[in-house]
Parts: structure tokens; sequence; C-alpha cells
């Protein structure tokens, strides 16, 4: 058993501009599991496909340029109005068959469009896995799991005593909450299986 304060590690952690939240456990005896939520974790990747735009019961085939957690980014439109409902009938990242999903423009200039989706939960579900799909298939996340467990280290080495340093760092998008508003140990990812 640690003889540590997991409190003071996750407060000097806290301090470190990569991270925005942060959870410290004991998974087993002598070993310290850091899960880190970090502003390093991109808002918007690149994804190049084809798809259908249905805007005041026309369709027309356009390009999405990205994809983000709620929405795209699409190129090749027509001028469209903020605010105007829109559906789109797109494959996404990592799945076989398109599917329609609906959204409003939140933005248009020079024939491209950033596209809010309107998603239920099983919709959200799907673009979060087809996010996933890219940053595994790119290998992002490896890399970022490396960087950020290797500068949170170094930071806690110029911060604190040698056994209270996590000996695994995983990066993971959200600390999973109870209904009672406390961190889910149960929930979080087991150490070596890096997961969204």
């Amino acid at each position: 058993m640690f003889n540590v304060n997991i409190k003071k590690i996750e407060e000097t952690l806290n301090k470190h501009p990569d991270v925005q939240e942060v959870a410290v456990i004991e998974s087993q005896p002598d070993v310290l599991v850091a899960y880190i939520v970090s502003g390093l974790i991109p808002d918007r990747l690149p994804y190049h496909s084809s798809c259908l735009l249905e805007y005041e019961q026309q369709e027309m085939t356009i390009h999405t340029e990205d994809i983000s957690y709620n929405g795209f980014c699409i190129i090749g439109t027509p001028s469209l109005e903020k605010d105007a409902m829109i559906r789109l009938y797109v494959r996404l990242p990592g799945e076989t068959e398109e599917k329609w999903l609906n959204g409003t423009i939140a933005w248009y200039r020079n024939s491209k469009a950033g596209v809010q989706l309107i998603l239920d939960d099983n919709e959200q579900k799907n673009i979060e896995q087809s996010i996933n799909y890219i940053l595994n298939k790119q290998g992002f996340l490896k890399i970022l799991q490396r960087v950020i467990a290797g500068r949170l280290h170094n930071y806690l080495l110029t911060m604190l005593p040698d056994e209270k340093i996590p000996s695994i760092f995983m990066v993971i998008k959200a600390l999973p909450i109870t209904i009672n508003g406390e961190i889910d140990i149960n929930a979080l990812p087991k150490p070596g299986n890096n997961s969204w």
C-alpha cells in the first residue's frame, strides 16, 4: 500500500497546462494510475469524404473536410444561411454504410460551411467511435499517450518524491461520473487499454 496522498498528486497534476482533469487511483498494490483528460486532444480531425447534402428539398453531392464530436466542415456547397436545417447522407469513418444525419449550418464562407449536428444518444456514440477510429488508425493516440506521459512524469519529478509519481498515465476523453457526481472508478479503462 502506498503511503501517499493521492489528492496532493491530483492537485499537482491539475496545475500542469496539458491537464484539464485528472483522477489518480491505486489500481493494484504499488501501482498508481493517473487518468488524464488533456487539452492536447484535437477538437477537429481531417476527414475527406463525398456525401449528399439535403437542403430546401434538394440533394447535391458535396465533400467533408473535417469531423468533430458535434459536426463537420463541408465544402462545395451553395450559399447556405446560418441556422438553416440540413441533412447529410454520409459514411462515418470506420463504418461501411452511409446514414442520414440532421444538423444546422453554424457558419458559411466561400462554398464552405460548418455543420452543427443534431444527434440522439446512439448517433453521438457513432460519431465518437468514428473519431476514435481516425485517432487510432493514424496512431495519434499512441503518440499523444507517450508525449503526455513523458511530460507529466518529468513534471512530477520536479515536484514530488519518486514514490508519489504514478507509474501509468492514461489519456481519456472524459472522467466517468456516477449519478452522485463522483468519479466512477469501475468505468475507468483498465491500464494498458487506452480507450476513449
